[in-house]
């Protein structure tokens, strides 16, 4: 009995000799590297040195550059490689190291040291210097300007002396940035990366222009037409503002009651006649007092369009389309085949330039005529019918709802009070070979389709041209006039009954 407890505790001297041996082995072993269990920015580090440990930090914090943004959007990418970026660890790493006990590794084994570090991080200022300096926002003093450019926009002013870029801050605000290892720097975020110079007397000229034009652009209007906005932009207005080019149109103009805005002009909150003398700057016209001159029939122009973009042939194309069965069409014969009111509009756009009554953005509705009747064209006129846009001066003959053929016409003199009726009528009766007798004409015609009472489709062969505004001035007494080999193929084919729309 004595024998085996003599050896157990014999055994147990021994494990604890040979124990506490690899303990102190272990030890050593560990003042060459990292204790066990050691965990550093996530990097494991047991058993290495100082220098492996730093290699592996480094290629875990590998930094490409940054990108600087300018005021303007425009980017420079400075990369680690471009300025000598360096990161490095080991400071930090051999103060923890020397902290640590290597023969606590017991301790350690059951509280694991965790460490996080910052890197040291250099550069090269002198390359990231250079490589700023070379971007494109940089110009010498003697290059910095003041421009008005005409572009899609409207008139613009580009200021290169309202923020002018200061290197040496902005060398400064990247080196910091990269010293942070950020991605991306905003320098207009950063106080002192921009300054503005003083203008000289040419340069606060231009400026002084550009304030002037600007405050007629910013007109805040928006038109509303079924439901569609036409905003009056800074480039719309742009257009009625009398340029170098529109000069010469502009000082010819002539006042005239059917015309709207013909031969007046704003000039200062005051309509008037053009002035007699002009002046150029910046290719905009002045007067004698330097103010910017506006063309009234210019912007009666700008609401013309709008609504005739909007007009009978608009909702014909809708129809065909499918869309809607609703057409609308002037009741007149004037040749205005304008569907919504302008004309009150137009008094108050110029009432606005006058007074200085644009405050507030405002959205204002286009209303209909009170002439406009409304037709429901799957009722009146089908899948075949003529379709006459007197505003083209075409005729358009459809069949089952495709164009079967089309023709140049000439129609009534507007301006001799014969316009040709607008609305639906339907083809009456058809001669061939007669004779069309007015109270002073009588005018023999080979083709003859009649629509609307004394007014008929037929042939003209006393004309040698059709279309285009013929009928302004040589116009018909009334009837649509078509070429003899054109009329002739609509006239076979054509019946009695079939609808025909007459538009402007």
């Amino acid at each position: 009995m004595k024998s085996i407890l003599k050896g157990v505790c014999i055994g147990l001297f021994i494990v604890t000799i040979l124990t506490a041996g690899i303990y102190i082995l272990l030890g050593f072993y560990y003042m060459e590297g990292f204790p066990c269990f050691t965990w550093i920015n996530g990097v494991y580090c047991t058993g290495k040195n100082v220098e492996e440990v730093n290699r592996e930090l480094c290629r875990k914090y590998k930094y490409d550059g940054i990108s600087v943004v300018d005021k303007n959007g425009t980017k420079l990418f400075v990369s680690s490689d471009d300025v000598n970026y360096q990161v490095d660890f080991t400071d930090s790493l051999n103060e923890f190291l020397n902290k640590k006990n290597p023969f606590a590794w017991g301790y350690y084994f059951f509280h694991n040291p965790v460490a996080s570090f910052d890197p040291k991080v250099s550069l090269d200022t002198s390359l990231l210097s250079g490589k700023i300096a070379n971007w494109e926002i940089f110009m010498p003093d003697s290059e910095l300007d003041v421009t008005l450019i005409r572009s899609d926009d409207g008139y613009i002013l580009e200021n290169d002396l309202e923020a002018v870029p200061q290197m040496e801050e902005i060398i400064e605000s990247v080196y910091f940035s990269m010293m942070e290892r950020e991605d991306e720097v905003y320098l207009y975020d950063i106080e002192g990366c921009y300054k503005s110079h003083r203008l000289n007397e040419e340069q606060q000229k231009v400026y002084d222009l550009y304030m002037k034009v600007d405050a007629l652009q910013n007109c805040g209007l928006s038109y509303d037409v079924e439901g569609e906005n036409f905003d009056v932009t800074k480039g719309v207005v742009a257009d009625w503002i009398v340029t170098e080019d529109t000069y010469e149109v502009a000082a010819s103009e002539k006042a005239s009651k059917k015309e709207p805005g013909k031969g007046v002009f704003i000039i200062n909150g005051e309509e008037c006649s053009f002035p007699e003398e002009v002046t150029f700057d910046n290719g905009i016209a002045l007067d004698e007092n330097g103010n910017v001159i506006l063309s009234e029939s210019k912007m009666y122009s700008y609401l013309k369009s709008i609504s005739m973009d909007h007009g009978t042939a608009y909702y014909m194309d809708k129809y065909r389309n499918g869309e809607s069965n609703m057409i609308y069409v002037k009741d007149n014969s004037k040749g205005d085949g304008l569907l919504f009111e302008i004309q009150s509009e137009f008094d108050d756009l110029i009432s606005s330039y006058l007074h200085g009554s644009f405050y507030e953005d405002r959205t204002v509705t286009l209303e209909p005529s009170d002439s406009v009747i409304e037709y429901d064209a799957s009722d009146l006129l089908g899948k075949t019918y003529i379709e006459i846009n007197m505003g083209e001066q075409h005729l358009y003959y459809y069949v089952n709802g495709e164009l079967s053929m089309d023709m140049p016409i000439v129609t009534g003199n507007v301006n001799r009070s014969r316009g040709t009726p607008t609305g639906i009528f339907n083809v009456y009766n058809k001669r061939y070979h007669t004779n069309l007798i007015g109270v002073d004409y009588v005018s023999y015609v080979n083709y003859w389709l009649g629509v609307h009472k004394g007014v008929g489709i037929h042939d003209a062969t006393w004309r040698s041209k059709f279309g285009d505004e013929i009928y302004k001035r040589d116009g018909s007494h009334g009837c649509i006039n078509c070429p003899l080999d054109s009329v002739e193929k609509l006239w076979e084919v054509v019946e009695v009954g079939t609808p025909v729309l007459l538009y402007y």
